[in-house]
């Protein structure tokens, strides 16, 4: 192999599964959802509070939908024909608490978004939302370099396409 020598990374990429729970999305592939808690954390209201980055999470402790356990939805078992599932009574489908959902952060002078509503964000769109912020800006900025601009940030990871889902290696 002539100019190996140049070669600093190589990034093996195949058709594997990324994420086998719908809890797994963008936005936690790439580490962006990180660098978000952290923002709303740093709140004026979530301070008040005493809210740390860990009541922003959807998958563990005490800021997620009691009901649904942060999934959104409720699984009902059908014994001989398919599951169904059902989006929670509860956070609607939002996953969180309400009390987490009055939380809000506003970025260049926009509208103020809960942490439910930055992940209804395109990825586009929250490039945007979060072009002051040079932390979440990073890590989102693969994804779109990787032609992932479409994808909303809260979407489950199990509904990529094949090749999505090996863009999003990419991007991460």
């Amino acid at each position: 192999l002539l100019g190996a020598d140049w070669l600093s990374d190589a990034v093996f990429v195949d058709q594997s599964p990324i994420g086998k729970t719908a809890r797994s999305n963008p936005a936690s592939y790439v580490g962006a959802f990180d660098a978000m808690r952290a923002l709303f954390a740093d709140a004026a209201m979530a301070k008040e509070r005493g809210y740390g980055a860990g009541m922003f999470s959807f998958n563990a402790g005490d800021g997620r939908c009691a009901t649904c356990g942060g999934s959104g939805f409720e699984h009902v078992e059908m014994q001989f024909l398919s599951d169904v599932y059902l989006r929670c009574p509860d956070c609607d489908g939002r996953r969180y608490r309400p009390e987490i959902l009055e939380v809000k952060v506003r970025r260049n002078e926009g509208k103020a978004l809960s942490i439910a509503d930055v992940l209804e964000l395109t990825v586009s769109e929250a490039v945007v939302f979060f072009a002051d912020d040079r932390d979440v800006l990073d890590r989102l900025e693969p994804l779109a370099a990787v032609g992932l601009e479409y994808l909303r940030l809260g979407q489950p990871v199990p509904t990529l396409s094949g090749g999505e889902a090996q863009r999003l290696k990419l991007a991460g």
